[in-house]
């Protein structure tokens, strides 16, 4: 006869990141009629800018969008260095590998590397190399047994009940950012923006009725040319806050925010006034994606019998993400850059962190980063050095869980001269998200056939439990209830079971 269980049902989504992917793209520029030719090119830098991202019919992501490039050189002719500034498009794809039923794609972009030689004074080559982070969430449906369906006596049940984290739905908003930033009086008029770099970061996200609030920061830092060709550098975090949609949430639940940079500009001159060399104007737009999260509970039967009738179980595998845990580790880096020739004064200094890695042994993180310095050599000539290194963020993950985590070097950054070089002194915040997939066997169905008769069984059963046995399986082997034996043995709970003496174990009636 076919047991008749009770079930619940459980709807969520999990988080889900899937395997990266790369490409490289180049570009042929021809130098504008309006600059000057170039003699010698100091430095490249890029900004990516993903605005398309989608799960293609063929079962492959696609990310496009561009990446902003700028040309640092030194002309033939003219006062100071220049910039050359332009934009690469892409259009990358790589295999979804089982993402047929991603929801809530998204696509994080990361510049490699990127470099420009020169063909002739008014034509040169640039060349990118990207790689591209998808990840997203995938529905769940699970339908688990908790209970018997008919009252019945002789039935005997174990359940659990585990809590795990899950996805309750994504929300995302594309908004626009403006910000005037005045030079202070001591700083030269402003001719020309040469680079522009952008770091987002989320501070706050709360739910509040029903919106979803956020709030972030954008750290700014603007390579401009002064008149007469001096170099300055403007840093600056420019605050943001912004609303979503957050109907169908309530307030206690989990929300944290992520940014993606859709474009960006920076350009010389004021909103009112376009000519004022005292300003400049950052102008950026972003997507917020808002990811809320909620803590579950599934009870499910691990196990049943009868005391009275033979029962084959069927078992199901319930796979839940548990003990998911949030830190944030601040690692204090000092590194040096040699430059081979001696260096008068530092101009800029920039450290970019990439995606943290699982490194050789069991809880090692390894965060890849790079440095870079502009500077001018004893001959006040502008040169650039750039280093590629790592750092380790050792014992920070559990025994047997998973962890995701982001790295991004957050506040100043001390740069000190030394006779072979530069030496950088910064920190670097890695936020880390761990958890551990576990797997159960739960009871999915079963029959129940009579029992053979026990009337040839002894009367009497004593026995030791086991150090590695349960009061449950105990019971189970006897076809008797765990409530029996505590009462018989007048045991007030399982927590005091003595696993020294004998304990009799009755037979169910």
């Amino acid at each position: 006869m076919e047991l008749k269980l009770k079930k619940a049902g459980h709807d969520y989504y999990e988080g889900v990141a899937w395997p990266s992917f790369s490409c490289e793209i180049m570009r042929e520029s021809i130098v504008p009629d309006s600059c000057a030719d170039i003699a010698r090119i100091v430095d490249t830098t890029g900004l990516v800018c993903l605005t398309g991202r989608e799960l293609t019919s063929d079962g492959r992501f696609s990310a496009s969008g561009t990446v902003d490039v700028s040309v640092l050189y030194i002309p033939e002719k003219g006062d100071g260095p220049c910039a050359l500034r332009f934009q690469i498009p892409f259009q990358c794809s790589g295999e979804g590998q089982d993402a047929a039923e991603a929801e809530f794609l998204d696509i994080r972009g990361e510049l490699q590397n990127i470099d420009t030689r020169v063909l002739n004074p008014r034509k040169v080559l640039t060349r990118a190399n990207l790689t591209f982070f998808p990840s997203g969430c995938r529905h769940v449906s699970l339908s688990v047994c908790t209970d018997a369906g008919e009252a019945d006596p002789s039935i005997q049940l174990l359940r659990e009940k585990k809590e795990t984290w899950v996805v309750a739905g994504v929300r995302e908003k594309e908004f626009t950012f403006t910000e005037e930033l005045p030079l202070s009086p001591g700083r030269g008029a402003a001719t020309e923006v040469l680079s522009a770099r952008y770091a987002i970061r989320g501070t706050d996200s709360k739910l509040i009725g029903n919106k979803l609030v956020v709030k972030g920061l954008i750290s700014a830092s603007v390579l401009y040319r002064e008149n007469g060709g001096r170099l300055s550098v403007l840093q600056q975090d420019l605050p943001f806050s912004q609303i979503l949609e957050g109907s169908g949430f309530s307030e206690d639940l989990d929300s944290t925010a992520s940014y993606r940079l859709l474009s960006a500009d920076c350009r010389v001159g004021a909103e009112g006034v376009p000519d004022d060399p005292h300003t400049l104007t950052v102008s950026m737009l972003m997507r917020a994606r808002v990811t809320v999260r909620r803590r579950e509970e599934i009870d499910f039967i691990a196990d049943l019998y009868s005391t009275t009738a033979d029962v084959t179980c069927e078992t199901a595998e319930l796979a839940l993400r548990e003990d998911s845990d949030r830190r944030s580790t601040r690692l204090n880096i000092r590194e040096l850059l040699e430059t081979g020739a001696a260096v008068k004064a530092v101009v800029d200094t920039e450290v970019g962190c990439g995606s943290v890695r699982q490194s050789g042994g069991p809880g090692e993180l390894e965060i890849p980063l790079w440095a870079r310095c502009l500077y001018l050599d004893e001959n006040d000539a502008l040169r650039c050095v750039r280093r590629e290194f790592s750092a380790a963020c050792e014992g920070e993950v559990p025994d047997g869980c998973r962890a995701e985590a982001e790295a991004a070097c957050r506040g100043d950054i001390m740069a000190s001269i030394l006779p072979d070089g530069i030496e950088l002194r910064f920190q670097v915040d890695c936020d880390m998200e761990t958890a551990r997939d576990n797997r159960y066997l739960c009871v999915a169905g079963g029959e129940a056939n009579e029992a053979e008769s026990r009337e040839s069984g002894p009367s009497l059963i004593l026995r030791k439990v086991g150090p590695e046995e349960s009061l449950w399986s105990v019971a189970k082997q006897y076809r008797t209830t765990c409530h029996s034996i505590l009462e018989v043995n007048e045991i007030a709970e399982e927590s005091q079971l003595p696993h020294d003496r004998l304990l009799l174990i009755p037979r169910a009636r």
